[in-house]
């Protein structure tokens, strides 16, 4: 009986899931009832055992996470963050060739050269015409 319940201990304490607190409690119990072990070994055997769990199942989350960025690695993939600075990288551009498209058309549109006006020339060569000469005086 003994024997079951350091095996139930050990399970517990080398195992990859999570321990909950009622089933720290209860190997503890199973602990007491046969007599081996004290309220102080009961306590502390629960901490213990609540303790090992957590640390597994931050080890089993590091194992995780290191094999599954080493897949990414093998695929090609980008990281999460190296994508989202790329993406903000790829918007401030955007950004910038907008603002450098407007400034470029704000002042073609206001300096637009005039169109030049013939209508003086023609009329200074007819009114030339009519007085018989064939050049246009500038003067």
């Amino acid at each position: 009986m003994v024997r079951e319940a350091v095996r139930g201990y050990l399970a517990l304490a080398t195992g990859m899931t999570e321990v909950t607190a009622g089933r720290a409690r209860a190997a503890a119990k199973a602990l007491v009832e046969q007599g081996e072990a004290t309220a102080a070994q009961v306590s502390s055997l629960a901490e213990d055992l609540l303790s090992t769990s957590r640390r597994n199942r931050e080890s089993l989350a590091l194992l995780v996470r290191h094999e599954v960025e080493q897949a990414v690695k093998r695929l090609g993939l980008a990281p999460a963050a190296q994508t989202d600075e790329l993406t903000r990288r790829v918007r401030d551009l955007e950004r910038a060739v907008r603002e450098l498209k407007a400034s470029a058309a704000a002042p073609a549109k206001t300096a637009q050269p005039k169109k030049a006006t013939t209508k003086k020339a023609p009329a200074k060569a007819a009114r030339a015409k009519a007085r018989g000469q064939s050049k246009v005086d500038d003067s």
